[in-house]
């Protein structure tokens, strides 16, 4: 099939919907329920009251309270990014550091034997042979 021989007779349709034929009794009250909706739409909400008399609505402050009620909270934000960079830096102290240390392949090799036979890092054995060494010559 090429493109040039495609028709529309050739694809199955929907048939239309026809408009619903209502009841008049029906229809009336559909109307009905239609504009009692959009009375209440078009109202403006009146405040709730409850049992004790008093409004569960809740007042809008004014503008001066919540500019300050902006301030604080902006004010403790602010505090709250300060304790976090600083917190951060404290973090970056406490970070190692770290040193490259050319070595022999035969000592490369006795490093590796080393670690594989104790079961530990290499790092922790070259860690342990600087504090000692550290140590006996009084750094």
């Amino acid at each position: 099939m090429n493109k040039g021989a495609i028709d529309f007779k050739q694809f199955s349709l929907a048939p239309r919907r026809k408009p619903a034929v209502q009841d008049t009794n029906e229809g009336r009250l559909e109307v009905a329920a239609d504009e009692q909706a959009a009375d209440l739409h078009d109202q403006a909400p009146a405040p709730l009251d409850n049992d004790r008399g008093r409004q569960t609505a809740l007042p809008r402050l004014p503008e001066d309270e919540r500019q300050r009620r902006s301030a604080k909270r902006a004010a403790d934000q602010d505090d709250t990014r300060r304790r976090l960079k600083s917190l951060k830096r404290a973090k970056d102290r406490a970070i190692k550091f770290y040193v490259n240390v050319p070595l022999e392949q035969e000592m490369k090799a006795r490093l590796v034997r080393a670690a594989h036979e104790n079961e530990v890092k290499m790092t922790v054995i070259m860690q342990a042979a600087i504090e000692t060494y550290l140590e006996d010559n009084g750094y």
